[in-house]
């Protein structure tokens, strides 16, 4: 998405120095007003709307019509989000219920893109670790029908089973992506659920 978009900008500068009939070294593109600019001209400038517009209706010649750009992700070598996880818990001999007293994640995804949107794929992943070790499981009879195809029998956790998490990070940016990220699709769901099974059987 990063290396499209510089296409996308590229693409909108060209057409930016076509509107204001300068060459494209000239024409410079200002985040704050989300203008293109002729250096040392503030006033000759055109918005992202009318390059927009300007894409389909007066775009340079030689140049495809649109605002937009294809690119593919093909790394030279793969890029994998680390995580470290600590879990403390207290078990019932009695019973078997396990209550967890503290749930400790720590993430690195290389460079955080989007903070919020990656909280929330740690907090997913540790609750689906939750679910793996403790609450999912098939079972079948002994004609080998599932017996656990809905979720009245087939355990997911809610928030009544999920902690507060204790989440932190370290920012490892990865050599091989463009901007230094790295995949956190849920990553804690790998190292969350040995965790959990350590601690019970601590």
């Amino acid at each position: 998405a990063a290396v499209a978009a510089r296409k996308v900008r590229e693409k909108a500068k060209t057409i930016a120095a076509n509107e204001l009939e300068a060459s494209e070294d000239d024409v410079t593109w200002d985040r704050e007003s989300g203008e293109f600019h002729v250096v040392g001209a503030p006033d000759r400038s055109v918005t992202i709307t009318e390059i927009a517009a300007g894409a389909y209706m007066n775009h340079p010649a030689g140049e495809e019509p649109g605002l937009e750009a294809v690119d593919y992700y093909d790394p030279p070598e793969m890029t994998y989000p680390f995580g470290s996880y600590v879990v403390v818990v207290e078990v019932d001999r009695e019973t078997g219920e396990v209550e967890f007293e503290r749930f400790v994640a720590v993430d690195d995804c290389g460079n955080r893109i989007n903070p919020m949107i990656i909280e929330g794929q740690i907090h997913g992943g540790l609750a689906q670790g939750i679910g793996t070790a403790m609450l999912e499981h098939v079972t079948y009879d002994d004609n080998g029908n599932v017996t656990g195809g809905d979720f009245m029998n087939y355990l997911l956790p809610t928030s009544m089973e999920i902690p507060e998490f204790e989440t932190g990070y370290t920012v490892t940016p990865s050599p091989h992506h463009p901007i230094g990220a790295k995949g956190v699709g849920e990553s804690p769901t790998v190292g969350s659920p040995p965790a959990i099974v350590n601690a019970v059987v601590d």
